[in-house]
């Protein structure tokens, strides 16, 4: 990986959670912009699932190395498992997209960098579809906890790391 891919992937960790706090400020069901202002722990309820679930491996990332390694190696294998299941359930399209974000988070392992960010928000949905995500989430029939990205992620993490995401 170049280094300007990878300070690229930086200035778009920092973009998407900018994004993901400025739409959650605005969303907030009391109205009060104010009251978000960083992507803290406090205000991770507020955050959407792919905000969560990019705060918790910056969080795992930054704070233990070694067991950041091991919690994206073991995301990278159970994301290969999702994907051969999808697979066999005669869905090439979420297999494919499993296998995509099975090599980032191999990826993210063996540099110590975060995954694909573009790859991810695409599969957990937040890839333009702020409005509309939770329902084509709980709407899909092809997908589900098996082979659901975003689930596997956050399971996976909160396992290897005890990081909850709310996801």
């Amino acid at each position: 990986m170049s280094t300007s891919a990878i300070s690229g992937s930086t200035s778009y960790v920092q973009q998407i959670l900018a994004s993901a706090v400025q739409t959650a400020a605005t969303s907030s069901s009391n109205g009060s912009v104010g009251g978000v202002t960083s992507a803290s722990t406090s205000d991770s309820t507020k955050l959407s699932p792919f905000a969560q679930l990019v705060s918790a491996l910056q969080q795992l990332q930054q704070s233990d190395p070694t067991q950041y390694t091991q919690a994206t190696q073991k995301i990278a294998a159970n994301l290969q498992s999702a994907a051969q299941t999808a697979q066999s359930q005669g869905n090439s399209a979420a297999a494919t997209q499993l296998t995509q974000l099975a090599s980032d988070f191999t990826a993210a392992s063996q540099t110590g960098q975060l995954p694909n960010l573009q790859d991810l928000a695409k599969a957990t949905g937040a890839g333009g579809h702020h409005h509309h995500h939770h329902a084509e989430e709980s709407s899909s029939s092809t997908t589900d906890s098996t082979t659901n990205p975003q689930t596997i992620i956050a399971n996976t993490l909160s396992a290897a790391s005890g990081v909850q995401t709310g996801a």
